[in-house]
């Protein structure tokens, strides 16, 4: 069942390369501060998809494409190029498939967003290495991702004691931060200072360790976080959040608050 993932997936950003972007833009004009925020609005006018396309991976391909340079910073390497300590330090999963280390549906916007609730704060910001693959996310979250997410959290609690540890994902990448709280020794996850999840798969379930320090945004209408098999909408547009998720990230790293919940 959960195959139709893959091809509800496809199907819809198909409708994207066939359909264009809407014409009448003004209900964009007043979202411009986030440059993602005009795209999110078109997934969410997108005409219902109920008909087979042919090429359809070629639409996702041209997405993807048409993103990445619209979004940036989907690719963040701050530990792996050894960069100095920071007094924060973000590591992030992105969700499958999505380009890059940090994917364009949420790790981008919650690094702006960490910096923009948090001036003057130091902030390195690295991506999860891993292949986010349809049969990683089948399977619960792809092992590699759990590797390399524990090994730049080591990293991070080794080189830079002192650095606030932010831990993060979308989607699959949600799985891979459950996975990986759990591979964590206790110690190192009281040093987590918080855990943000955008689109949870698992968001009925704690995140080992980090109970009190954990955000986990899921869209009431999000399939995905009822561990469910289709990507709708819903699951696209969690750009619009990052702004609570970096006041909480903000507030957590001055010893506030948890919470766990949908909108």
């Amino acid at each position: 069942m959960k195959s139709l993932v893959h091809f509800t997936a496809i199907v819809f950003f198909a409708a994207l390369a066939i359909h264009g972007l809407p014409t009448d833009n003004t209900a964009l004009v007043s979202r411009q501060t986030n440059p993602l925020n005009p795209f999110l609005s078109i997934i969410t006018n997108l005409p219902p998809v109920n008909i087979l396309v042919d090429g359809a991976a070629g639409g996702l391909t041209n997405l993807e494409g048409l993103l990445v340079p619209v979004v940036g910073g989907t690719n963040q390497t701050d530990l792996k190029d050894g960069k100095p300590c920071a007094q924060m330090t973000i590591i992030f999963a992105r969700g499958t498939t999505e380009p890059g280390n940090m994917g364009v549906f949420a790790g981008p916007q919650l690094v702006q967003a960490v910096k923009n609730a948090m001036p003057g704060t130091s902030i390195n910001a690295q991506g999860v290495e891993y292949t986010a693959t349809i049969q990683g996310y089948l399977a619960g979250g792809g092992l590699d991702g759990t590797t390399s997410m524990s090994n730049f959290v080591n990293q991070a609690l080794e080189t830079c004691p002192q650095t606030k540890i932010v831990m993060g994902g979308y989607s699959q990448g949600g799985q891979v931060v459950h996975n990986t709280a759990k591979s964590l020794s206790a110690d190192a996850m009281a040093k987590v200072s918080s855990v943000v999840i955008f689109g949870d798969p698992q968001s009925q379930t704690p995140v080992t360790g980090a109970e009190s320090k954990t955000l986990v945004i899921c869209h009431s209408d999000d399939n995905i976080c009822s561990n469910g098999d289709l990507i709708l909408p819903a699951h696209l547009t969690y750009g619009f959040d990052s702004p609570q998720a970096g006041q909480f990230v903000a507030k957590m790293a001055n010893g506030n608050g948890t919470t766990m919940g949908r909108k």
